[in-house]
């Protein structure tokens, strides 16, 4: 599969070059502002022979209609990355050769949502996945290709895109005669009428569908072609297809009009033809090759892969292999330079923690850790019982305390028996209008630093609840 760049658009000016009867047809393409204007040159004019030489200006040309292949393809896939394993087996079973012997490639792609089963390849239904993957093919076999490249080297021409005829003139006359708003299912029909071979590419709307290699005025040949692809026949309405002519045939008036009328009482409709129709193929592959967008392709590849693609290749590559590299290297010296400032800053903390032990225990602490920690607490716990009288006389009153208890006796229908507080310890008892009366004592002398606990009994013959709440010798916070 082709996996490089489908297009020129790295230089500024080309030559696209259409082969007709054997002779070089040549347009000198520019690209100016996202724009291409094309002049025809001869091919033995002193210009192209120096552009072409000089490396300023690149060679483009198409294989055939009759040496390549296209055609649109479904895999019952809607995950492109699985649809493309199984495209090429796909692939192989409509070409009329062995795909090993081709250069191929798949130039446009679109999910489609499905349920059910779909018909990949006419033979069978298949069972999809969420939908089907659409891939519009493109193959040649190498032997044309090579064939291709030695007739144009007969010329002293070494072109450095070889696209696909159908495709080039299908996306050309769309680029020169844009769809109409109305149209967007309206049948067109793009045919080149050339010297010595004539393509007719089919489409509806901007969408294409087929092309194809036509014989010699082959009128028949083109009506079936176009009731196979269109799945319509007679009784069509006038303005029904959208006929686009273009190729040097064009220019002999007694075979084009032969051919206009044979065909306009099955299909009728309206008939353009496009400006300058001897130079549009090497309009198409000049423009092409400057330009991105749709149905791009370059069908010298692999084997057959332009020196001068094959240097840029090289040199992408290494460019995108130093710019990881580059980012590696940043990303260590980040690291590097945030892990400096994490060290500085433990080492900071570090010295805050000896300074405030040291000072905390009265003397130099080698400790660290948890034994640093213990070493201060040590130290401390001594004045802190020294100091406990001092702070007493901060806290609140005992008073105080008695007096909040009794408050809540009284909102909360408490009996209180027994009451005694200290500092440090409370004992309470007496009987509760309901079970969870209690509670709110409970959590009265929680939320004042008390470790208590609450023992409940029985109901009494006067449904009362007997309760104490005490602090445990081993201190705690349970119920």
């Amino acid at each position: 599969m082709i996996e490089y760049r489908k297009t020129a658009e790295w230089i500024g000016s080309c030559y696209g070059i259409d082969l007709q009867a054997g002779q070089p047809v040549v347009v000198r393409a520019e690209r100016t502002r996202g724009h291409v204007n094309c002049f025809p040159v001869s091919v033995n004019d002193s210009s192209f022979v120096n552009g072409l030489q000089s490396g300023k200006a690149v060679a483009v040309g198409a294989l055939t209609a009759s040496e390549s292949f296209s055609c649109w393809l479904e895999a019952p896939f809607l995950s492109f990355r699985k649809a493309l394993k199984v495209l090429p087996t796909l692939l192989d079973v409509q070409l009329p050769f062995a795909l090993e012997d081709c250069i191929y490639d798949f130039v446009e792609t679109k999910q489609k949502q499905l349920t059910g089963k779909t018909d990949i390849i006419g033979k069978e239904l298949l069972p999809v996945e969420g939908g089907v993957t659409r891939a519009l093919a493109v193959a040649a076999r190498m032997e044309d290709i090579q064939k291709k490249i030695e007739l144009f080297k007969t010329f002293g021409i070494d072109p450095v895109v070889l696209d696909q005829e159908g495709l080039a003139l299908w996306t050309q006359s769309l680029l020169e005669v844009p769809v109409v708003t109305g149209t967007e299912n309206t049948p067109r029909i793009v045919v080149y009428l050339g010297i010595e071979r004539s393509t007719m590419a089919i489409g509806r709307g901007g969408e294409l569908i087929s092309a194809h290699s036509l014989g010699p005025n082959n009128i028949a040949q083109i009506s079936r072609l176009l009731k196979a692809q269109l799945k319509q026949g007679h009784g069509r309405k006038d303005a029904d297809v959208r006929w686009m002519w273009t190729g040097p045939g064009v220019g002999d008036a007694a075979l084009f009009g032969k051919l206009q009328e044979s065909l306009r009482s099955e299909w009728p409709g309206t008939s353009i033809v496009h400006d300058k129709p001897e130079t549009f193929l090497a309009r198409a592959v000049a423009t092409r090759a400057l330009l991105a967008g749709p149905l791009r392709c370059n069908l010298r590849s692999g084997t057959f892969l332009h020196p001068r693609i094959a240097r840029r290749v090289e040199k992408e590559t290494l460019r995108t292999a130093l710019t990881y590299l580059a980012a590696g290297l940043l990303i260590c010296a980040i690291n590097l330079a945030w892990n400096t400032v994490v060290h500085q800053k433990e080492a900071g903390l570090e010295d805050m923690t000896i300074s405030l032990a040291d000072k905390l225990a009265g003397y130099h602490v080698a400790a660290k850790g948890e034994g640093r920690i213990k070493v201060v607490r040590d130290a401390l716990n001594p004045r802190r019982d020294m100091l406990k009288p001092f702070l007493r006389n901060f806290e609140p009153s005992l008073i105080e305390m008695i007096s909040s208890v009794t408050d809540l006796a009284k909102k909360n229908d408490l009996h209180y028996e027994t009451l005694s507080i200290s500092r440090e310890k409370i004992n309470v008892s007496g009987t509760a209008g309901n079970w969870k009366k209690c509670d709110v004592l409970l959590d009265a002398l929680k939320q004042k630093g008390y470790a208590v606990k609450l023992d409940r009994k029985e109901s009494l013959a006067d449904e009362r609840i007997v309760f104490s709440i005490t602090t445990p010798v081993t201190g705690g916070s349970n119920e």
